[in-house]
């Protein structure tokens, strides 16, 4: 994918997702990060900083959601998935990490299949595309809140 096009993608997950519009019940204080052409908030792993593609921090200026945007399935995506899901709060109704993980169109059954091997925990999976001027997004599955399935 080309960094224009992610960018676009990144920011309209996170304008659209980051809260829905219309949602009534995001927390007050939480804010939405893109680290999409500018950087903006790392979070701290094993190995330095990493930028995920979207950042929400808590009241508190904590990341507590994140959301990783991904054109191919890897071992450089995994291990971003798995640090994500490590700096990641649990607060849903099921208890699983605050993920997100939004793939290309055709590429969620793969993700689902690498996330589930390596026992990553997630919120949510979905596919994204581009059509024309506009950026679809379709959940796969939701293992957090169910409001979060639309």
């Amino acid at each position: 994918m080309q960094n224009t096009d992610q960018d676009r993608v990144i920011r309209f997950i996170a304008a659209n997702r980051f809260p829905f519009p219309g949602q009534t019940d995001w927390p007050e204080g939480y804010q939405t990060l893109t680290n999409g052409a500018e950087r903006s908030h790392p979070v701290q792993g094993p190995d330095g900083q990493h930028w995920p593609d979207i950042v929400i921090l808590n009241e508190k200026g904590e990341p507590c959601r994140l959301g990783e945007v991904e054109d191919k399935i890897d071992a450089a995506a995994i291990a971003r998935w798995k640090l994500c899901a490590d700096v990641a709060d649990t607060m849903n109704e099921t208890g699983v990490k605050n993920l997100f993980v939004y793939v290309r169109k055709g590429l969620a059954a793969e993700a689902l299949a690498a996330l589930d091997q390596h026992a990553i925990s997630f919120a949510g999976l979905r596919e994204y595309e581009i059509a024309g001027d506009e950026v679809k997004v379709t959940p796969y599955l939701t293992r957090g809140d169910r409001y979060d399935h639309q």
